[in-house]
């Protein structure tokens, strides 16, 4: 499989032709399809239908179509990054996180960094869990803010333990209550992350013997809580999460208690930038003296 043909195949479906795929990729309309082609052969099943109303995703499509765009989305930003590495050197902190992150921490952590070292500059690769790793894993940032235990095979430099809360819609029968009960997530329905971004909630229900009733999933952590808010179903998410979120729902903590472990990753501490280590004791130090945020 290529990036050719990913890209083929995300063009495609946002345009939902052929031919203007095509013209937008810049190739012929006959080598578009055979790299679609190409890609359902390898695949083992078609991912686009056409029709005379135009080119739509089938139910297996729509099923890697979010893998797909973030398998292109990496490559874009790893190319960035290798290009940035050669204009800029050693100023230039490159970092991949999570979403909540990168809005509850980030920006008033690289705000402060930058007033003791005015010449540093930061670059953002956000994505889910597995996107971070992948770009921890090829050498695309300098460091990334993953969630233990994780694969990675590099230095972990834990940071903050976080909670992880049930959310409820107002109203709900167990608003009240002090605790959810994680049994409770098997009871009635529920809406969650992507798996690839749900490890932490999925490590929960599973040690509990718990199989939720999934009714709606997505991938963004405030898309979440707004199902949650408007009664689709119940979710549990990370307390820094809600941090940085005003809908009007009930949070209230797990039974038993859950929490994720924010760490830093990165291939060696001691072989990386020096301004790179100094941010790291930084955010180390940071998080410390803010413990409210």
């Amino acid at each position: 499989m290529s990036l050719k043909q990913y890209q083929a195949f995300l063009k495609a479906a946002e345009l939902h032709s052929v031919s203007a795929a095509a013209e937008a990729l810049g190739i012929s309309q006959s080598a578009l399809t055979q790299a679609i082609a190409a890609l359902e052969k390898q695949f083992g099943f078609a991912v686009l239908s056409r029709s005379r109303s135009g080119t739509q995703l089938t139910q297996e499509g729509r099923r890697v179509y979010e893998a797909v765009r973030q398998v292109v989305h990496a490559e874009a930003a790893l190319s960035t990054a290798v290009r940035e590495v050669r204009e800029t050197g050693s100023s230039v902190i490159r970092i991949a996180t999570f979403k909540s992150v990168a809005v509850s921490w980030l920006p008033a952590m690289m705000k402060a960094f930058q007033a003791e070292h005015p010449e540093a500059r930061f670059r953002l690769f956000d994505g889910a869990y597995a996107e971070v790793d992948a770009y921890v894993r090829s050498g695309a940032v300098d460091f990334g803010f993953v969630s233990l235990p994780d694969t990675l095979d590099c230095d972990h430099i834990p940071v903050r333990e976080d909670r992880l809360l049930a959310v409820l819609p107002q109203g709900h029968p167990l608003a009240s209550a002090e605790r959810v009960p994680v049994e409770q997530f098997g009871r009635e329905p529920v809406v969650s992350l992507i798996d690839s971004t749900n490890q932490d909630a999925l490590r929960v229900l599973n040690a509990a013997g718990v199989t939720p009733d999934v009714r709606f999933k997505t991938a963004d952590d405030y898309a979440l809580i707004s199902m949650a808010e408007s009664g689709l179903g119940i979710c549990i998410t990370h307390e820094l999460v809600l941090k940085s979120d005003n809908h009007n729902v009930v949070v209230r903590e797990l039974d038993p208690p859950a929490h994720r472990t924010i760490a830093i990753a990165l291939p060696g501490f001691k072989s990386a930038k020096p301004l790179v280590q100094d941010f790291i004791r930084f955010v180390q130090r940071w998080t410390k003296a803010h413990p409210e945020m």
